[in-house]
């Protein structure tokens, strides 16, 4: 149906022991069918005398998938796929001419006014076989010239382009795309996605069938078995999805780590794997390094290789002492030394709170497998991360910085 529009199966009933049962399938010819004539979408079958009769129910099943808009009997690919192979045809004949007479003179026959009709037949029957026999007779009145053809080389990739270009829409026609039947490297996207656009029409055309066998089969052979339902049973045609399992379980192992509850049995679904009895040989994770629980006392707290002002884990230090003398040697007044003075204040009083977050992220840091596994702890652990004193320090400090501005833009207009 999706090449034609339509297509008619008959369903053959068993009803020999008094229960309807679909016994087979028989593909009807679509000859044998038409459109009624008022809306041209109603099917009707031919007669034995040529009339128009409709179909019996529960008897056919009528599959119509819409490859492009239009009328059911114009909707097949078919229509759209012909155009190109008709073209592709006349491309192939003649570059198979082509191909014969391949760097081959014209060769051009000349005959006098005289001439009967006999002598011009025997100098086209010379002039046609000179190429393959290489040898011709004729009268001292006619003559055969060669015209030479000239940038023959332009001309020979020609007919293969073209060729080629007439698959690739017929291609785009039926597919939806060329990379996963042309070998073109580049071009509009990559073969992944070319193969995304072939898998959602597949897709579609899955459901399409799914829905018409549900429509024309299940639910006839349900009404005439049990009569009817409420609910009835569906065919789902589908290719089973495919998961990345190395995402799932670089995802799972975080949540788990943090408390999250999963069944066993769901996660060995997903990699297909079955349930151990209790005589099979179980595998065993290798033991890890316990996690680093942050030091409440600066005695007790481990120090790091990472230099950084705001680290708690180097100690509650004080700003860095060259930047400090770097700035009083700028000799800034005014609002440069009140912002200068106001970044100290900052960066001593905020080495505390800032210090403790770090504390938290480097004990995720030493626990991690990798770089992966420590980022999906950041940002699970995010939630959870004490920063309420670095929020009222950062508050407290844009307003003192507000206040600290506003002093030094009216100390500038007075002066």
């Amino acid at each position: 149906c999706i090449g034609k529009g339509f297509s008619v199966t008959e369903i053959i009933w068993s009803t020999s022991e008094g229960q309807w049962t679909p016994e087979r399938l028989e593909w009807r010819d679509p000859r044998w069918f038409r459109f009624d004539r008022r809306d041209l979408s109603t099917p009707r079958l031919i007669g034995a005398n040529g009339e128009e009769e409709e179909l019996v129910p529960f008897k056919f099943i009528f599959g119509q998938i819409k490859a492009k808009s239009g009328l059911p009997l114009r909707s097949g690919l078919a229509r759209v796929a012909t155009w190109g192979w008709m073209f592709k045809a006349f491309t192939q004949r003649d570059w198979a001419i082509f191909t014969q007479t391949y760097g081959q003179p014209l060769r051009l026959g000349k005959y006098g006014a005289g001439a009967s009709e006999n002598d011009r037949e025997t100098l086209f029957r010379a002039v046609a076989n000179i190429a393959g026999d290489c040898g011709a007779i004729i009268p001292d009145s006619m003559a055969i010239d060669f015209v030479e053809t000239k940038s023959i080389g332009s001309s020979t990739e020609h007919y293969e382009r073209r060729a080629d270009w007439l698959d690739k829409q017929i291609s785009k026609a039926v597919l939806g795309q060329t990379a996963t039947t042309d070998a073109v490297t580049g071009g509009l996207g990559s073969g992944k996605e070319h193969r995304e656009v072939q898998e959602d029409i597949e897709r579609a055309d899955a459901k399409a069938l799914s829905a018409i066998l549900n429509r024309d089969l299940v639910r006839p052979w349900v009404d005439l078995e049990w009569g009817p339902q409420e609910r009835y049973p569906r065919i789902v045609i589908a290719r089973p999805e495919q998961e990345d399992l190395a995402k799932f379980s670089s995802a799972l192992a975080p949540l788990v780590n943090v408390g999250l509850r999963v069944r066993q049995s769901e996660v060995r679904e997903r990699f297909g794997l079955a349930d151990p009895d209790e005589n099979d040989e179980i595998l065993t994770p290798n033991p890890s390094q316990p996690p680093i629980e942050p030091a409440d006392s600066d005695e007790n707290r481990p120090r790091s290789a990472v230099k950084y002002p705001f680290n708690g884990q180097v100690g509650d230090a004080a700003p860095d002492a060259a930047l400090q003398t770097e700035r009083r040697s700028q000799g800034r007044s005014g609002a440069s030394a009140i912002s200068s003075a106001y970044a100290d204040r900052m960066a001593t009083e905020g080495s505390g709170p800032m210090g403790r977050v770090f504390d938290q992220i480097e004990a995720m840091l030493a626990t991690s497998a990798d770089l992966s596994d420590f980022r999906h702890r950041v940002m699970t652990a995010y939630p959870e991360l004490d920063l309420s004193a670095l929020s009222e320090m950062m508050a407290e400090a844009l307003l003192a910085g507000h206040a600290a501005g506003r002093a030094a833009a009216s100390e500038d207009r007075r002066d």
